[in-house]
């Protein structure tokens, strides 16, 4: 191996020289700029804390701002809309006549037709705005009002269906257009019909879509809404009928923060409630399905649940940095540097993820480091990659980041050319050419040897 490092020194004093290898070697020491902001990863699953217990048998929370589910029970089961239908029938209304919320309707026995359960008794000629029949029915779920809705919608609408069914079918192709694949609406009303059918998922869905539409969280958080005489009645007062956002009826349940959005009952589906909420500019949704009155304490469990759900996902979860940009985690090896074989590696950007209060980062989020075997060469920019780390929570693949050098690392010229030199010196050609050379040589030498030794024997004859 030395014959190589001789000859590989005798080269590189010329390759020293060579001004176009020096124009490479500087290109090499240019840095990118770094970029600073964070990853903030949405593919992992938060496990909920056990010790929050909801009597009611279906439960669900969603996060808009964090765009994950916070809590889940019996989530991936089969439901009923409910009276959650009527939500949809109110997003269907408000994208159609959203310029002409201030129409004036006048009810008639037309669009009286087919009514039935929970109702507010709006009479023939009474004369309402649309705005005003879409709070009754976002604040109070009134099926009258909601099947006066639907006919009104249908009016310029052919069809061979009744009215109802054929806005039902409507309900049901804007619920996929909105992404509710399993979702069926078979009336406008909630009760229960053979042949609908939803999932949890589905009816968050639906409430994140309606909360956007301008204007609609506001009807359903609405607790009282007056209506002077106006036709053949008297005054009207109507009330919410979700406790959350009205305590006209009970003081117990109503909640700050909360935006409706629907509450209701069927004898088959139980008590339902689906509710918005905002804390310090964060949007939650979450529904029950299935609550029943705590025979005990008197207490509806729906409300009860929803309350201990709120409270869970805004004081229980925060947004942590699990890996800081900058921050050493390992090295990679160097060479052709005569001042370190080694530089130090650090996450190029910073991870920052949603997770509940109290996660310990240290003993519950793993890395690993990914960092090639064959070494750098230097020179060395500072923030060049030079591998990866993998960052993992519950056994799960979270997020991959680029690990970058810390500092630069500058080149020895003199260690550079010996190493560029015994590479080239070990070529199979060059290491054949060099054999050939010194067989030359010798051969040379014998043969020049044997001319003078002939030479001196023919001196000596004379």
């Amino acid at each position: 191996m030395r014959i190589y490092k001789i000859i590989a020194a005798l080269f590189s004093l010329l390759l020293l020289l060579c001004p176009a290898l020096h124009a490479v070697t500087a290109a090499a020491e240019t840095e990118e700029p770094a970029v600073d902001d964070k990853i903030i990863p949405k593919d992992y699953v938060i496990p909920q804390d056990e010790s929050v217990t909801i009597r009611s048998k279906y439960a669900l929370v969603y996060s808009e701002y964090d765009d994950r589910f916070l809590y889940r029970k019996n989530d991936d089961q089969t439901v009923w809309p409910a009276s959650t239908t009527k939500i949809m029938v109110g997003v269907m209304i408000f994208e159609k006549f959203a310029d002409r919320l201030d129409t004036q309707i006048t009810i008639t026995k037309k669009l009286l037709e087919d009514k039935e359960g929970l109702s507010v008794y709006l009479e023939e000629g009474e004369i309402l705005t649309m705005r005003q029949l879409l709070t009754i029915l976002l604040m109070h779920g009134a099926n009258d009002v909601s099947t006066i809705l639907a006919h009104y919608y249908m009016q310029d609408v052919e069809t061979e269906k009744n009215d109802l069914e054929a806005f039902a079918d409507l309900m049901t192709a804007r619920a996929a257009e909105i992404g509710c694949t399993d979702t069926v609406f078979k009336n406008v009303t909630g009760l229960h019909k053979d042949g609908e059918r939803s999932t949890m998922y589905d009816i968050i869905k639906i409430a994140v879509h309606a909360a956007s539409i301008p204007g609609f969280t506001e009807m359903t958080s609405t607790d009282r809404l007056v209506i002077e005489k106006n036709g053949p009645t008297i005054h009207r007062v109507i009330l919410s009928r979700n406790h959350l956002v009205s305590s006209y009826q009970t003081p117990m349940y109503k909640t700050p923060g909360v935006t409706g959005m629907n509450y209701g009952s069927t004898e088959e589906m139980g008590e339902c409630l689906l509710t918005s909420a905002e804390y310090d500019g964060k949007r939650y949704f979450s529904i029950i399905m299935g609550g029943r009155d705590d025979a005990e304490t008197g207490k509806q469990t729906e409300f009860v649940d929803t309350i201990k759900l709120l409270e869970y996902v805004r004081t229980g979860f925060e947004y942590k940095d699990v890996l800081k940009k900058g921050v050493i985690v390992t090295q990679a090896n160097v060479r052709f540097s005569t001042n370190t074989d080694a530089v130090t590696l650090a996450p190029e950007k910073t991870v920052s993820m949603y997770l509940p209060v109290g996660t310990d980062v240290q003993s519950e989020i793993k890395f690993r480091s990914i960092v090639p075997e064959t070494m750098l060469d230097a020179p060395v920019a500072q923030g060049t990659v030079a591998g990866e780390v993998i960052v993992e929570y519950n056994g799960a693949e979270v997020c991959r980041v680029p690990l970058v050098t810390t500092t630069s690392v500058a080149q020895s010229r003199i260690l550079y050319m010996l190493d560029r030199t015994e590479n080239f010196v070990k070529r199979p050609v060059v290491i054949a050419s060099l054999i050939s050379f010194f067989v030359l040589v010798i051969l040379y030498v014998l043969i020049k040897a044997f001319i003078l030794g002939q030479k001196k024997k023919r001196r000596k004859i004379r």
